[in-house]
């Protein structure tokens, strides 16, 4: 691979979680740097470890394993040279090649009993974790991707977004009620729970919404996952049981460095979605808001998900939008409900990142 330095984006995804993460992969002599897009590595693949998956035809590109991490993917843009300097492996002898596969599935089933060992326990230590210090570790996190991206100043509707927020935590324990809004520029259709009760939202998802009741489904699904402490249980299993010494410590300054925030989403299991969803509905009725809005939500997504060369950041983070959208409607009542906002505060939200007039 010697001569080949330019980077390139690309997607990647580790195989513990249905995540696919924005990435940035550079090319060096010894095989491939993988990083995010905060600039946070990721992993290092190297040459004699690259396996060729296929062509990524819509973005002229190739699509890799890897021998040290067989369940991780890389998906890269504009990439053929790469799959043209794929090492070739010389045919192994027959035993060699069973014994081989007979290694692969042995260390697939120790890394099987290792995930799903970690899962439930990841969960139970979460809830081992300070309060205090969970919340200190979610606000240092805020302010180092504030300190990072653009933050929209509207001072009208970010106070509209912390009133929402506030009843729609009303039912979470009394712990889990302290709720800060944070919305970043971005074209991102995202939201982020932060651990402790800060919520990143994305200007694109705000541009995207098309009313205030969707915006409250997706509050009410990212506050599902703070008031069941999905956001430290998914950091604990992405990063090892090494994180839940470092935040009992309360020294969390090198992870908040490492851009860790922007990774948070990808790391939920299908079975905290599909809580975070149902939580979600709970929460709405609670509030006395609709969920025709989330479901909507969804069934917009899942037509943009189709559109050709169009990847939105929430579809790499919660997936299967069509699916989800059923189930929501499955436990929609007919009930009428007024809006979740006036006409006057979601006008407010929309223009949260505009520019104050001189």
């Amino acid at each position: 691979m010697n001569g080949i330095a330019a980077d390139r984006p690309g997607r990647f995804s580790d195989g513990r979680s249905a995540a696919v993460r924005k990435v940035v992969v550079r090319v060096l002599a010894t095989g491939l740097e993988i990083r995010g897009a905060d600039g946070f590595l990721i992993a290092v693949w190297k040459t004699g470890d690259l396996i060729a998956d296929g062509t990524w035809a819509e973005k002229r590109g190739v699509r890799l394993r890897c021998a040290s991490e067989p369940d991780a993917r890389l998906a890269i843009e504009d990439a053929y040279v790469i799959r043209d300097v794929l090492p070739q492996p010389p045919a192994a002898p027959r035993r060699k090649r069973h014994a081989l596969v007979l290694a692969c599935l042995l260390g697939a089933g120790v890394l099987a009993g290792l995930m799903l060992g970690l899962a439930p326990g990841s969960r139970l230590l979460a809830h081992l974790v300070p309060v205090g210090l969970e919340r200190q570790w979610g606000q240092s996190i805020a302010t180092g991707l504030e300190g990072q991206m653009k933050a929209c100043e509207g001072r009208d509707g970010l106070r509209v977004l912390d009133a929402l927020a506030r009843r729609l935590a009303e039912p979470l324990p009394a712990e889990r009620r302290q709720v800060s809004i944070h919305v970043l520029r971005s074209k991102d259709i995202n939201a982020l729970a932060l651990p402790g009760g800060e919520i990143i939202l994305f200007s694109g998802l705000l541009a995207k919404a098309e009313g205030p009741d969707e915006l409250a489904g997706v509050l009410a699904h990212e506050l599902t996952h703070i008031g069941q402490r999905h956001v430290t249980a998914a950091m604990i299993r992405a990063l090892g049981v090494g994180v839940f010494a470092t935040m009992i410590t309360g020294d969390a300054s090198g992870l908040v460095a490492s851009g860790l925030g922007a990774a948070l989403a990808g790391a939920y299991s299908r079975e905290d979605e599909s809580a975070a969803d149902m939580g979600a509905l709970s929460l709405l009725e609670a509030a006395g808001i609709g969920s025709e809005g989330l479901a909507q939500f969804f069934r917009r997504l899942e037509i943009m998900e189709g559109q050709q060369g169009q990847l939105l950041a929430w579809l790499g983070t919660h997936p299967e939008s069509g699916s989800r959208a059923a189930a929501v409607e499955a436990r929609r009542r007919p009930e009428p409900h007024l809006p979740a906002l006036s006409d006057a505060d979601w006008q407010a939200v929309k223009r949260v990142c505009s520019k104050p007039k001189p």
